[in-house]
């Protein structure tokens, strides 16, 4: 077993107690190449952290000039199964700082497809890595290069000596994170008068418990390995294409579920520069009050077959209680969705909704 020096501890509490101060990922991974460079000298040190199913990819670099191939992710993606440290990890789980002469010997790692297209560019001779422990599927990774020699048994168990910290301190960091951005959410929600707020990470965070469970009663149950419903997808995608600050009543506009009298009326709140983006969930009961449509520039009859057009009643229906003919119902509809720039009842209510409130 590889002996550590005085100097070494020294280094790794120094490094500790730098990385658990990160006020977010971006942060911790400049930290942590830095630091990594300074202990265990190298060409090059990078941090990559990769959540496949958010689609967000956070990369570092000591030296930040280093020259990285264009193309070597997507390399990388490729021939994965052809990397030792890689594989060894996929295999068993195991992120403990390893070298790939663990595992091969030059003329092998010479020979292999990832070091023809992209390590013999790079001048990567030798590489030790490691995994550090994050929720599934995240992968965040810290490797150290060198073309001119290997890796010591010292500055392997070095590295591994950190380890768990560097877990620790990433989630941390990623716990940090996300803290702030479910309030900064949760902030842009309820200034829009929402009672529930579900923040658009990955997965979906509710602020209030059960917020979810109240789109799924309404809106149905959602694709397997999926956590939203498939309306609520098809109407988040169609409100992210929307152009931004648009005021334009037929835009932006909220989806509206409908179980009896009660209705849940979900909102987008786009992201920003501090949340991902979220939903702003309000269940309505009841009726929306006549003087309310008025204000939307309706006739008081045309706000009253609004409010039961609403309501789910039918043109004959609305035609009996107002005592007029269905023909006159189905004209004041008309006149309505003209008016409001809305393509049929469920637009009306959900129009109605957003601009007066419940």
């Amino acid at each position: 077993m590889a002996v550590l020096r005085s100097s070494d501890y020294r280094g790794a509490l120094e490094t500790i107690q730098l990385v658990t101060r990160a006020g977010d990922s971006a942060e911790f991974a400049r930290l942590v190449v830095e630091r990594v460079a300074k202990h265990v000298p190298s060409d090059v040190v990078t941090l990559n952290e990769v959540d496949p199913v958010a689609g967000r990819v956070r990369y570092a670099a000591e030296p930040e000039a280093y020259a990285m191939p264009p193309d070597a992710p997507a390399i990388l993606a490729r021939h994965a199964d052809a990397h030792p440290l890689i594989r060894y990890v996929a295999e068993t789980g195991d992120g403990s700082a390893r070298r790939i002469s663990d595992f091969l010997s030059r003329a092998e790692f010479h020979a292999s497809s990832l070091y023809e297209l992209l390590y013999r560019e790079m001048g990567v001779e030798y590489q030790v890595a490691l995994t550090l422990a994050a929720p599934l599927p995240i992968v965040v990774a810290v490797a150290a290069s060198r073309s001119k020699r290997d890796f010591s048994d010292r500055e392997q168990a070095l590295l591994e000596l950190l380890r768990p910290h560097l877990s620790h301190a990433w989630r941390t960091a990623y716990e940090q994170q996300r803290v702030r951005m479910l309030l900064a959410a949760a902030s842009d929600g309820l200034d829009r008068r929402g009672s529930g707020v579900i923040v658009l990470w990955q997965p979906p965070q509710e602020l209030v418990p059960g917020t979810i469970a109240s789109v799924l009663g309404f809106f149905g149950v959602p694709k397997r390995g999926h956590v939203l419903p498939l309306a609520v997808e098809d109407w988040l995608a169609a409100q992210a294409e929307a152009p931004p600050g648009d005021a334009h009543p037929t835009l932006a506009r909220p989806l509206v579920g409908r179980v009896g009298l009660r209705r849940l009326i979900l909102h987008y709140v786009p992201p920003s520069a501090h949340h991902p983006g979220a939903i702003m969930v309000d269940e309505a009961r009841g009726s929306i009050s006549i003087a309310r449509l008025q204000a939307l520039r309706l006739s008081h009859r045309e706000a009253q077959v609004a409010r039961l057009a609403i309501e789910g009643v039918t043109n004959p229906e609305i035609g009996a209680r107002l005592q007029i003919a269905s023909g006159t119902v189905k004209k004041h509809l008309e006149n309505i969705y003209r008016k409001l720039g809305v393509g049929g009842r469920l637009e009306l209510a959900a129009l109605a909704y957003e601009m007066v409130g419940s």
